[in-house]
């Protein structure tokens, strides 16, 4: 399995009545570049939910909210996301450099990029707790303290700790997640 191009993606309505209905919408995925123009990840932003408790019943049908890339407190936001492979030499004709996410140029990835921190390239931190499924290939997450080899149909649960995600493989991995926005205490 892969990232799909486009995601088909049903989405739930609460008329006005009370009864329920759904409306199918098509979300495109988007590639960001680095400044050499290699991709660096793709992404389908599938929903978002504004900050705060979510609210359901008769007439209560929000709007996607996507941006910024990580949500406040109570927020959420449903994203896939694949990881992709670091370019083989043959391609770049070079050495190959990590495809670093903080190098990622678009539209709504101010808020991502200014996560990371300049010292430690691909460590970055987010106000949230983050549910990740990997639906398929393979991906290291790389900790402060060590870093584990995180396989297809493995789950992390990411409690707004520094991070960094390496595909050291040949293979995209792509990821289901959901984030949570939460509230950071400082010690």
């Amino acid at each position: 399995m892969y990232h799909p191009e486009i995601s088909r993606v049903i989405l739930t309505r609460n008329e006005d009545d009370g009864t329920s209905d759904f409306e199918v919408l098509s979300l495109k995925a988007d590639t960001p570049l680095n400044d050499a123009g290699d991709p660096v990840f793709t992404v389908s932003q599938l929903w978002g939910t504004p900050d705060g408790i979510a609210q359901v019943g008769p007439g209560v049908n929000p709007p996607q909210v996507i941006e910024p890339w990580f949500p406040g407190a109570g927020g959420v936001r449903f994203r896939f996301f694949t990881f992709l492979p670091v370019p083989s030499k043959e391609k770049t004709k070079g050495e190959t450099e990590p495809l670093l996410l903080e190098k990622a140029k678009g539209e709504g990835l101010s808020s991502f990029t200014t996560a990371f921190d300049p010292h430690r390239p691909g460590m970055h931190i987010s106000d949230s707790v983050d549910f990740v499924f990997v639906m398929s290939g393979e991906v290291v997450m790389e900790l402060e303290r060590r870093e584990i080899l995180v396989k297809q149909g493995d789950i992390v649960i990411m409690r707004g700790g520094w991070h960094n995600w390496r595909n050291e493989t040949e293979q995209p991995c792509t990821v289901a997640s959901v984030m949570v926005g939460a509230n950071r205490v400082t010690a």
